[in-house]
């Protein structure tokens, strides 16, 4: 004789827990669909680096500079990820290279501390500006050298960079890169033609920073007007 699930109190559990969940499952997968916003679908589009479905969400109408909640602009995510494709079909809808999020940084910005020379390149050469600056009063430059991103550094200055330029505290872009012993960076910028003379508000050149935190190696490179071969570590002693 056959068992009708309907009538029987265990299998009539099972099967509204199955239907419940389900139907919960199938409710997720919707809303997470139609619950994103034109802006997150740019978002998505851009961190997959996909122009072809960039382009197809901005000629739907949605603007190429729209900001998240940190003041980021599809330009900026993109910069992050390298993707300059994705940044040219920004451009052919008038994206601003230049806007700014709540740390005051741009696409450049983000370039640089990311490490990524090639669109460093693809953004000086569309009319990014090279000498904004961010919270800190510091510029693409600046950072790059803080972070011994020497190949960043080689490009932003290539690009029309300035090494001249300070920070509230009188610190140029050698001093940063002595600062936290890059030699590496310290000397392509010397050959590149910074000044290692410069001194800051402390009053100490890049050799006295590089020798204050304990870089002697680099420090004594710094003196004697050399530029500090890629082979020395920037290991204190």
């Amino acid at each position: 004789m056959g068992t009708d699930i309907e009538e029987n109190p265990v299998y009539g559990r099972l099967s509204l827990s199955a239907g419940a969940c389900l139907a919960a499952l199938f409710f997720c997968s919707c809303s997470g669909v139609l619950g994103e916003t034109p802006e997150e679908k740019l978002e998505k589009a851009i961190r997959n680096n996909s122009p072809a479905q960039t382009e197809a969400l901005l000629a739907a109408g949605l603007s190429p500079n729209a900001a998240s909640k940190t003041g980021r602009t599809p330009v900026m995510t993109a910069a992050a990820k390298d993707a300059t494709d994705v940044i040219q079909a920004l451009l052919r809808h008038k994206a601003d290279l230049n806007l700014r999020d709540k740390k005051r940084q741009t696409a450049l910005h983000l370039a640089a501390r990311w490490a990524k020379p090639a669109t460093v390149k693809f953004l000086i050469e569309n009319g990014a500006e090279k000498e904004s600056r961010d919270y800190l009063s510091w510029t693409p430059l600046m950072w790059s050298s803080l972070q011994g991103r020497t190949e960043v550094v080689r490009t932003l200055v290539e690009g029309g960079a300035s090494q001249a330029t300070a920070d509230a505290t009188g610190n140029t872009p050698l001093i940063l890169a002595a600062w936290r012993g890059h030699a590496e960076t310290a000397g392509l910028l010397i050959r590149l033609g910074s000044d290692p003379e410069h001194r800051n508000n402390e009053g100490l050149n890049a050799a006295g920073v590089a020798e204050k935190n304990g870089f002697k190696e680099l420090a004594e490179l710094l003196k004697s007007g050399s530029a500090a071969p890629p082979v020395i570590a920037a290991s204190k002693k």
